[in-house]
């Protein structure tokens, strides 16, 4: 059992030296200065040279692109979360065909890629002057990200015991009652696994944002990035270092999150 453990660790530590090797390299970059750069594209840097960030700051827009990126973020995992968790709710609580067909419904717009219905949506938006807008890019992501989030929050309340609403009912209490005050907080573990997953995404997304922000008011973290990848390709530290100022809000946000989730797992496990 130990050679097989030791075997599992190695291969585990492996992958994972994998994965951070870009991070590494990434973090690397954005503190050395252009000829130490040059000398050796590996090595250590001789000292942390922070003139790459603050050079960045002050010529990427990184305040605007930061705004604009937590508006949309926030705003997009909140409109998940809530209309998730009532839809979830309604379709685990309700054995009705109905309700059934529109769960379906949300698993099949799972398995469509969004490649084919990038065209649709953007002549929609164009139609509707979602362009260049906060709100016309919050609904896409919501609209995508709720169907994920009715099949977490779906299965995640079919498991919780209805005797508690029943007594609740007895106790006088009505369904909008039940659900906020009952069922609400018995789904902080999902709901921080929604949160992360969608935070993720968003914060991260390419695609989307190159489509609807055009304006450079609008753009978001990894569309200023891109931008500015061109406008400073020939200055790969300072390229690097907007590249790890766009990373660490998220990277920070997901440690936070990560407490939640594994306890949500442990909940789980002790409950099963």
């Amino acid at each position: 059992m130990k050679v097989k453990h030791t075997a599992v660790f190695c291969i585990v530590l492996a992958l994972a030296l994998v994965f951070l090797f870009p991070f590494y390299i990434a973090v690397l970059m954005a503190f050395k200065s252009a000829k130490e750069t040059y000398d050796s594209f590996y090595a250590l840097p001789s000292a942390l040279d922070f003139s790459n960030f603050l050079h960045a700051w002050d010529t990427s827009r990184y305040p605007t692109a930061f705004l604009n990126s937590l508006i949309i973020t926030v705003a997009a995992i909140l409109l998940i979360v809530i209309i998730s968790a009532m839809a979830g709710y309604s379709i685990a609580r309700r054995n009705k065909k109905f309700y059934q067909m529109f769960f379906v419904l949300f698993l099949a717009g799972m398995m469509v890629p969004f490649q084919i219905t990038m065209l649709p949506i953007y002549k929609l938006g164009k139609t509707l002057h979602m362009i260049d807008t906060h709100w016309g890019i919050i609904l896409i992501y919501g609209g995508a990200g709720i169907q994920m989030g009715v099949l977490f929050y779906t299965g995640f309340i079919r498991a919780i015991s209805q005797e508690i609403e029943e007594a609740a009912r007895i106790d006088g209490c009505t369904t909008p009652g039940i659900f906020f005050r009952i069922i609400i907080p018995l789904l902080k573990p999902v709901t921080a696994t929604v949160l992360v997953l969608n935070a993720l995404y968003i914060w991260n997304d390419f695609l989307l944002p190159l489509l609807f922000l055009q304006d450079v008011s609008y753009r978001t973290i990894p569309l200023q990035q891109y931008f500015f990848f061109g406008q400073y390709s020939s200055d790969l530290n300072l390229a690097f270092a907007y590249a790890v100022m766009g990373m660490v809000p998220i990277i920070i946000f997901f440690l936070f999150m990560q407490k939640y989730i594994i306890k949500g797992i442990a909940a789980g496990a002790v409950k099963g």
